[in-house]
């Protein structure tokens, strides 16, 4: 067990900035370093699916993957406590935690625990800003002084721009990037707020000329919905977006949490792990204020996943959520060797509204965010094809969790989905129409199918006769079809791809719809597979 030492009391002054005021603890805990979090005494748990029962058994082994994952992921990086959450086309079905919610308490941590979630409360800010956007109440290509005005002398590079709501939303405002700086001025008065803002601020570039990560600008977000709204940012986001969305245990306020519900944040020192200081609402809340537990943040996660589905109970609309998933603003592309492919992908990430896109060229695109702060660490992510999607909070500064989630629904996608990948229920019916009318073209060689479904550019690509030749050499005349289950994959909806048995061994057939109505077969391609 590791000693608690304390040490004299401290004052409240010796933790007050100039700028921001921090809650004090009566005293201050340190939780000396004579072990290693693995030698800890903690405990871990699984809470189950919302339910208390798993949504389905083929999902066990993956579960208990993930479980070994984050139980190693505490070891490794020294986290105090974590809980995580497994999501499924909108659905929790696995929570667990381990560690410690406070330490040397034996209290572990489940999917009703408390963390500050950081910068993920920057997915809230956007939808509210979406949610007054809908309502008429702003346009986001508005000069952002329209409703700020004493943003006018921040003195932007004099480029003849301006800095609008989009721009905010982005991170293409031209503002420095300002981690951690911005991490400790979430208490900063309003008014302190504005009279900082209208002394001038620093700019990297100007507006619109590149992405760098700003909670400023989500700071301003945030002023903007006080002002458009007529309502407290705060109880805006509480009333339009928590209570429809029955998310309970979100807040702003620590003092709305349960006792037994909140996580302790810690920070790391030589010594050992020191409480860190809970701060209190104020002009930078919108940027990372909130806290919620793996419960609400799934509600959460889900709300983004049910984008596309025709009924959706939800405050904002779904083609502005999915607005919000869809690259706004290029960040940065990275290429390497995946190690588990053999072979070079790339990875392009983008900001949305609110939220980081990720397209991988072997797994497909990723929709994230993570947070971090004094005390703690988090990442929500989802993988839209699939409908995985993973949250993961640790009461650590910065605890390293968006690798942890990362990594984790890697595996998933990797190793247990094969992204990217679909059901023939996200195809347009042509498209599977068109499947089968292949399948029997392919099998039988009748030339009326391809003149009901060849578009006009399919005899002018390759003659008529010479592409069913080509058909006929490879799948042999007279052969039986018959589809290998689940081996559709798709990058749209006028696409697909997939494997068939034959009497010449396995085959991959693809094909690509055009945009008119009805759809016709514009590409066909057809491949042994290699035994």
């Amino acid at each position: 067990m590791i000693r608690r030492n304390r040490v004299p009391k401290r004052s409240c002054n010796a933790f007050v900035a100039t700028r921001f005021l921090l809650v004090c603890l009566p005293t201050l805990q340190i939780y000396e370093k004579k072990a290693t979090v693995a030698e800890l005494h903690y405990c871990s748990h699984s809470t189950g699916s919302q339910s208390g029962k798993l949504v389905s058994m083929d999902y066990k082994n993956i579960i208990e993957l993930m479980d070994q994952h984050f139980a190693s992921h505490l070891t490794d990086k020294k986290i105090p406590g974590i809980a995580y959450g497994l999501i499924k086309d909108g659905k929790l079905i696995h929570a667990k935690g381990f560690g410690e919610t406070v330490l040397d308490s034996n209290s572990c941590p489940d999917k009703s625990s408390v963390f500050r979630i950081a910068s993920m409360t920057k997915s809230f800010t956007a939808t509210a800003i979406l949610l007054l956007r809908d309502a008429g109440k702003l346009r986001l290509d508005d000069d952002i002084t329209i409703y700020l005005p004493w943003t006018d002398s921040i003195g932007i590079p004099d480029f003849g721009h301006v800095i609008t709501i989009r721009d905010l939303l982005t991170m293409n405002a031209g503002f420095p990037t300002d981690d951690p700086w911005g991490d400790r001025q979430e208490s900063l008065e309003i008014n302190s707020f504005d009279d900082l803002v209208s002394q001038g601020l620093s700019f990297t570039r100007a507006p619109r000329m590149g992405f760098e990560y700003s909670n400023l600008g989500y700071a301003l977000l945030g002023r903007i919905i006080t002002v458009t709204s007529g309502m407290d940012y705060l109880d805006f986001v509480k009333t339009a977006i928590h209570e429809p969305l029955k998310m309970s245990s979100s807040t702003f306020h620590q003092s709305e949490v349960a006792e037994k519900q909140f996580v302790q944040g810690y920070a790391e020192f030589a010594a050992g792990f020191v409480p860190e200081p809970l701060t209190v609402p104020g002009a930078f809340s919108a940027m990372g204020g909130l806290l919620s537990n793996v419960a609400d943040l799934a509600k959460w996660v889900a709300s983004f996943q049910t984008a596309w589905n025709e009924t959706s109970d939800h405050p904002l609309q779904k083609w502005s959520r999915r607005e919000m998933q869809e690259p706004q603003r290029h960040a940065r592309t990275a290429a390497f060797t995946d190690p588990h492919a053999d072979q070079i992908k790339s990875i392009t990430t983008s900001y949305g509204y609110g939220l980081l896109v990720d397209d991988d060229s072997l797994l497909g695109r990723f929709v994230s965010h993570s947070g971090g702060y004094p005390g703690f660490g988090s990442h929500m992510r989802w993988h839209p094809e699939s409908g995985w999607g993973i949250v993961a909070l640790g009461n650590r500064t910065y605890a390293p969790m968006m690798p942890a989630a990362s990594e984790a629904m890697n595996i998933i996608i990797r190793d247990h989905v094969n992204a990217p990948v679909t059901s023939e229920s996200m195809l347009w019916p042509d498209t599977v129409a068109a499947m089968s009318a292949v399948e029997e073209l392919i099998a039988t060689g009748n030339q009326s199918i391809a003149d009901d479904w060849f578009a006009v550019n399919m005899d002018l690509d390759q003659p008529r006769s010479e592409r069913m030749a080509a058909l006929a050499g490879v799948v042999g005349n007279g052969s039986k079809i018959s589809r290998v289950s689940e081996s559709l994959k798709s990058t749209t909806p006028a696409h697909a791809k997939w494997q068939v048995t034959s009497d010449a061994g396995l085959l991959e057939i693809e094909i690509l719809l055009t945009p008119t109505k009805p759809p016709k077969i514009q590409t066909i391609k057809v491949a042994k597979v290699p035994s």
